[in-house]
Formats: structure tokens, sequence, C-alpha cells
């Protein structure tokens, strides 16, 4: 058996704190202290869920334009909302298993894909 611990992404130097307020505001992320190994590195470590984490590292890599992670929202609506509030762009995708979807880009140029979570769409009216 395997689960996702964390994941890295990139954010250029000096631009931590717009992509933690990005994170947080949009999706509700909280900030976490880092682990003492880590705290040379500069950058951030936010929690995504109770066994899940997102870490940001400071680097002068530019992000990969292909690479992306994929979110599961309750309410996608209400973050495009805030999307559009922050001027976050927004691409539309086609569903993927009867759930909306689209790409977003983060402060830092990060691909983020959000999806409409199954269980929360409204019932087909019949």
């Amino acid at each position: 058996m395997a689960y996702l611990h964390h994941l890295t992404i990139v954010v250029p130097p000096g631009g931590t704190d717009a992509v933690v307020a990005f994170y947080a505001e949009v999706l509700g992320f909280a900030r976490i202290p880092k682990k003492s190994k880590s705290e040379h590195v500069t950058g951030a470590w936010l929690q995504l869920t109770p066994t899940v984490q997102l870490h940001l590292s400071e680097s002068d890599l530019p992000p990969h334009p292909s690479v992306h992670f994929a979110l599961v929202v309750d309410d996608l609506a209400a973050v495009l909302d805030k999307l559009a509030a922050r001027g976050a762009c927004w691409h539309t995708q086609s569903d993927v298993l009867g759930s909306p979807r689209g790409f977003t880009i983060d402060p830092a140029g990060n691909r983020v894909e959000l999806i409409q979570a199954a269980d929360t769409l409204p019932a087909a009216a019949g």
C-alpha cells in the first residue's frame, strides 16, 4: 500500500508569501511549521488534508508547463469566484468522470487542476 504524504512545487525566490496567500485564500490550506531538517530551505509547508501536505521550495528553476497536480474541491463555483476576485486565470476542460474541471495557475506559474467533487454535484432533474 502507498499513499501520498506531500508534493513539492517550485516558487521563485521571494515568492513564497504570495503563493501561500493564494493557497490559503482560494483553497483554505493552512501554513504549518517546517520540520527542523528543512528549515534551511527557503519556502513553506501547507496542510492540504489531515494526511497530505504541499511543500513550497524557492528556486530559480521555472515550473514545467505541463506538470500539474489535481485537487478535488467541494464547491468549484465558490473557488472560481475566489479565483476571479484575485484576477487568476481559469481554463475550463471537459468533464472527468462526470465532474466539471479546469486549470488555473498559481502566482509562481504552477498549473493546478481543480475538479468538482462528484458527491457534491447537484442531482440531475428527472
